[in-house]
């Protein structure tokens, strides 16, 4: 009993369980929806949908402009929590949009098969706006971290989302591609509407768009974090369409329901260290400690979840079909080595955030970056196989380089800066 009440009043163990769970249950009703689509399409239109998932999630990470960041370090301390939240939002949904239609408008010469889906001005608006509901749920998770509502992030996103999602697919039967990609994004657009209506009951402040000093004062900050934050979730938005062009619709398919299975174990990694960021930012006191603490998590985590993934990965294919377990097995059980590669990686990202070392978090993550493209490019027409093994091999590079340099030239402060301003100031 003792054991339980320390895990509960632990924060980051805490938060770490709660969104753990949430993962779980989103999983969940994304492999219910994936397994849905899969019996109502092709494989051919679920690579098509799976690539237009891939290119919003991407592009709704892509427009949060660092914001997400930047409110995980100010909220615990805004004189005007809900203008930043109400700021931010609009922020975001406006780059979302704005994304997604530039996107949108290249697709005839990065991707013509994906340009089919998206032939209309009709097709392209509805994509736009999806995007941008989907950039508002990812501000929103963020937020609900910063002020401690995980139980409101499980109710909303792991529930609601997952039931309408289920949903959609049976109201937009017949409508290919763009039917299924509608299913995830209205089922998101719902969630972060509701996301903001709960938060904006749970923070104080007047409702005008008129940002903290705190959050103005992380400019510099929200600025870098934005670039890495592109860096790292750029091969998410490429990989499809490199694995489409170089071997065809039906390959793009089980590369991307293999990469949507192992996206379980992958959240729960990004959920630890968004916890683990959270955490580390509010203590004012022994930061090294919190952040070993976040690492140790993140690796039980990763390497335990890993072992299972390669275990059971037939298993959650089979789910799908059999062209996905002959096709994505292999592809699969290496990406599920990788997330351990990207918890590590994750983890010298939360280090470099708080070194505040503008260039050294950009130059990392670029590094990172370019060796995963590179090694996809050349080796996808080998096979997904190859395409799952670069996104390891890039994380476990910036992993590598970020650790070397928070030890060496970037250390980050044991205590907390005593007042929160522009000091973000790469040394």
């Amino acid at each position: 009993m003792n054991i339980v009440a320390k895990l509960r009043n632990d924060p980051l163990l805490m938060n770490s369980a709660l969104m753990f769970a949430t993962t779980v249950l989103m999983a969940g009703g994304g492999a219910v929806f994936w397994v849905i689509a899969a019996r109502l399409a092709s494989p051919g239109e679920v690579g098509l949908a799976g690539s237009l998932v891939a290119a919003g999630d991407s592009l709704a990470l892509f427009a949060q402009l660092g914001l997400n960041i930047a409110l995980l370090r100010t909220m615990p301390t805004s004189s005007k929590k809900a203008a930043d939240v109400l700021t931010a939002s609009i922020v975001v949904v406006g780059a979302g949009a704005a994304f997604a239609l530039v996107y949108a408008l290249l697709l005839p010469l990065t991707s013509p098969r994906l340009a089919a889906v998206l032939d209309s001005p009709v097709t392209i608006g509805v994509f736009c706006v999806l995007v941008a509901g989907t950039a508002l749920n990812v501000l929103s998770d963020s937020v609900f971290l910063a002020i401690n509502q995980v139980w409101s992030y499980l109710r909303l996103n792991g529930i609601l989302m997952g039931l309408v999602k289920c949903v959609l697919p049976f109201l937009l039967a017949g409508a290919g591609a763009l039917g299924l990609y509608g299913s995830v994004g209205g089922a998101i657009l719902c969630c972060a509407v509701a996301s903001v209506w709960v938060i904006l009951r749970h923070v104080p402040g007047r409702r005008v768009l008129s940002p903290s000093p705190e959050l103005l004062a992380t400019r510099r900050f929200a600025a870098a974090g934005w670039v890495t934050y592109v860096l790292t979730v750029l091969p998410l938005l490429v990989f499809p369409l490199i694995v489409v062009n170089a071997l065809g619709p039906a390959e793009g398919g089980a590369y991307f329901i293999s990469f949507q299975v192992v996206t379980l174990l992958h959240a729960v990694v990004l959920a630890v260290a968004s916890s683990a960021y959270a955490e580390s930012e509010k203590a004012v006191h022994d930061r090294h400690r919190v952040v070993r603490k976040g690492g140790l998590t993140l690796l039980v985590c990763s390497v335990a979840g890993a072992l299972a993934m390669i275990v059971l990965a037939p298993f959650f294919l089979m789910i799908f079909g059999s062209h996905y377990v002959d096709s994505g097995t292999t592809t699969l059980r290496v990406l599920s080595l990788s997330a351990v590669g990207a918890a590590f990686n994750y983890w010298s990202a939360m280090r470099l955030r708080l070194a505040s070392n503008l260039v050294a978090m950009i130059v990392v993550q670029l590094v990172s970056t370019a060796v995963m493209l590179t090694l996809a490019v050349v080796l996808a027409p080998y096979g997904t196989v190859w395409v799952a093994a670069a996104w390891g091999v890039g994380h476990v590079v910036g992993g590598v380089l970020g650790y070397l340099v928070t030890a060496t030239v970037a250390r980050f402060p044991d205590d907390a800066p005593a007042v929160v301003e522009e000091e973000l100031v790469a040394p």
